[in-house]
């Protein structure tokens, strides 16, 4: 899918999918894979939202990180892996942007002890306490634009019924 395609699919002009881009350092192609839809899609959620694009910027920056750590990347060795791997998929394992699964199928083998004492699994700091800190992040990240959609989505719900409410009318 092209630029102007991926804009219509998220329901926005191309110039604000190119300010998206550019905001989030979201990499530019040719061609635009569903993953990458996805990811431009809840990011204008967001957007509409009102959380700020710090929030968003690190949660986005968290995610890959964690994933990073958590060898995704290597599953697509493309710039564009993270976008890619994006999916509308939730539930309390999934990560919010991605919405890489956390659990059983996400690659990583269930049960792991990420905690720092254990040496046989973990001994270097990659695996370890980044694995840790990334995900204390990941979830300050998301714990930050949840409490924003948290205030907005009543707002933006009284706005969708009262547009409804007025165009019935008319």
């Amino acid at each position: 899918m092209n630029l102007k395609l991926l804009a219509e699919a998220s329901g926005k002009p191309v110039p604000f999918i190119m300010n998206l881009q550019q905001k989030f350092s979201l990499p530019v192609c040719k061609s635009y894979s569903a993953g990458y839809t996805v990811l431009v899609k809840k990011l204008v959620f967001l957007d509409a939202c009102s959380v700020p694009t710090r929030e968003g910027l690190a949660l986005l920056t968290a995610e890959k990180r964690l994933l990073e750590l958590m060898k995704a990347d290597s599953l697509d060795p493309s710039p564009e892996w993270f976008e890619k791997l994006c999916t509308m998929k939730s539930g309390p394992n999934r990560l919010l942007l991605s919405g890489y699964d956390l659990e059983l199928n996400s690659g990583v083998q269930p049960g792991l002890d990420f905690s720092p004492r254990e040496k046989e699994l973990f001994d270097h700091k990659e695996m370890g306490a980044d694995v840790i800190r990334a995900l204390k992040l990941c979830r300050e990240a998301t714990a930050a634009v949840q409490a924003r959609l948290a205030q907005e989505l009543p707002l933006l719900s009284a706005a969708l019924k009262w547009s409804r409410k007025a165009a019935g009318a008319a």
